[in-house]
């Protein structure tokens, strides 16, 4: 992982990490040409591969090949990196989650350690229509009648309802005029009431303007992810997971995000800067080199806070977790598909397995989400608010 604090101390200057690849031909062709920090654990390696871009093949060179190009004045070695086996893990029990969290902080902020999380962190109030939603929830008498009696109390969220369902994604014929429409035509009563507690949620975090550049909208990645788990449990033959609390894991499953950029901005701030410069790591380990916690771990932590089911909260802690097995394990195990299609990766094969889907299942419902991403865009509109 490279280290950006090695570099500013060692130069003694700031730098922003840019994405950048060579179209073609050697990346060192000009190696003397410009001053160069390679990292001295390079050094240890007999055979050292680099490729052009991501879509190109590696080449091999021996180290004695690599060290006679950078043999110049320009050149230097030092310790920029951190090895991986050096950064700790999170904890795997949810329940000491607050604990290495709350150790966290009081790490990089210098407080005094607090008996309790939400002392330490300015968590932002849950909405209304949020807290009447998961009190719905609860209610297992609860129908149609009564949750289109909540949502019309936000005369917003109806309007985003309403928009939600007659999307093309779900190539819907004629006009869908009300929630009640909108819940018998197209999404069902599990989806809608977990749709809405997903949008109205989305109102209590703003958007970070210092987030990491050149990487997918926030939103548009949630609702892309929500949309698969949506066609991952549909394809699924047995032992499904409840349809909505699925979308609904994937519509929240990177809340943690926002939640490190509203309650540690100067952290994000730093912590984003990492992301750009380590494109290759998972988030995770970047976010425990960093933070010392997971977006995962306070992302779980606030929806637990804030009273959401605990099949949602259980499934985004462990969405990162290949071995996880507990409670609700088949949602975790669902983004855990969703993240490795998404990256590009080939589906795990136990994970397929345990899930009961085919690598084919598991390809066509990505493939049908990558196809449907105008429409998709048009759905983030209504989270996003932007024209």
């Amino acid at each position: 992982m490279l280290d950006m604090a090695s570099l500013s101390r060692l130069t003694k200057r700031r730098f922003d990490p840019i994405a950048n690849y060579n179209i073609e031909g050697d990346p060192l062709v000009k190696p003397n040409a410009c001053s160069t920090i390679i990292d001295s654990s390079l050094l240890s390696h007999d055979i050292i591969e680099l490729r052009t871009s991501a879509q190109h093949s590696y080449k091999e060179f021996t180290q004695e090949e690599f060290c006679s190009r950078f043999q110049g004045p320009l050149a230097r070695y030092e310790n920029i990196a951190i090895p991986l086996s050096s950064i700790d893990k999170p904890v795997h029990d949810i329940d000491q989650d607050a604990q290495q969290m709350q150790t966290a902080l009081g790490k990089f902020q210098s407080m005094r350690l607090k008996q309790r999380l939400e002392e330490t962190l300015e968590i932002p109030p849950l909405p209304a229509s949020s807290h009447r939603i998961i009190q719905l929830c609860s209610n297992e008498h609860a129908g149609t009648d009564d949750l289109c009696d909540v949502i019309s109390l936000d005369p917003s969220l109806s309007a985003q309802v309403i928009s939600w369902a007659s999307s093309p994604y779900y190539g819907v014929r004629g006009e869908i005029e009300s929630v009640e429409e909108a819940i018998i035509r197209v999404l069902g009563f599990d989806m809608v009431m977990n749709l809405a507690l997903g949008l109205s949620m989305g109102s209590a975090l703003q958007l970070p303007k210092n987030g990491p550049r050149h990487y997918e909208d926030f939103w548009f990645s949630s609702v892309s992810h929500a949309v698969l788990m949506e066609e991952l449990v549909r394809k699924m033959q047995s032992d499904r997971p409840r349809l909505g609390h699925a979308y609904l894991s994937g519509l929240l499953h990177n809340f943690g995000y926002l939640a490190i950029a509203v309650v540690l901005p100067p952290h994000f701030g730093i912590l984003s800067r990492y992301i750009e410069a380590n494109a290759h790591l998972p988030s995770d380990i970047i976010e425990m080199q960093t933070l010392h916690f997971t977006k995962e771990q306070l992302g779980a932590w606030l929806l637990k806070h804030w009273g959401l089911p605990e099949s949602i909260y259980t499934a985004v802690r462990y969405s990162r977790t290949e071995d996880y097995d507990g409670p609700f394990s088949k949602l975790a195990q669902l983004l855990q598909l969703c993240h490795q299609l998404f990256n590009d990766q080939e589906p795990d094969e136990s994970l397929l397995s345990t899930l009961g889907l085919s690598a084919s299942d598991a390809k066509q419902s990505h493939h049908k989400v990558i196809s449907s991403s105008s429409e998709l865009s048009k759905m983030v509109d209504l989270i996003s608010g932007s024209k």
